[in-house]
């Protein structure tokens, strides 16, 4: 049986130092793919993009500067205001920066955490259907 986390966070585009706007991130999780999350960008309840990354990424974003490449995270931190957790998308052709509530995303993390716990997601991820999908051209 697969095991699912999904829930819709508001997360703020950076379009400058001091200009957002709000977007929804619908984030997910699944059993039966322990090693990733997808974060769909809504608008008008659409999906205008999808992302696919290491779940680590965003645990270790919680706490410190993570990742290289296509997708980097990290704590971001104003005296006086909430904590939030920054990410930044790149694409070859451009980079998308936004942020979201520390809180919120700590809290659907500790739901994939208990889900399958970091360390033990090899025993959730069933090779060879991930290996007929790829031969099968599923991926």
């Amino acid at each position: 049986m697969v095991s699912t986390a999904k829930r819709t966070l508001e997360m703020q585009l950076l379009l400058g130092p001091d200009e957002t706007v709000p977007v929804a991130g619908r984030f997910g999780y699944r059993s039966d793919r322990p090693y990733e999350v997808e974060i769909a960008f809504l608008s008008r309840g659409r999906p205008l993009a999808t992302w696919l990354f290491a779940r680590d990424l965003l645990l270790g974003g919680l706490y410190d500067e993570v990742g290289e490449g296509d997708v980097r995270v990290w704590p971001l931190r104003r005296p006086g205001e909430a904590g939030r957790v920054h990410l930044e998308l790149s694409t070859d052709h451009s980079v998308c920066e936004m942020s979201v509530r520390a809180t919120e995303l700590t809290a659907w993390l500790e739901q994939t955490v208990a889900i399958v716990p970091p360390g033990h997601e090899g025993a959730h991820l069933d090779m060879d259907a991930h290996l007929a999908r790829l031969l099968a051209g599923k991926c």
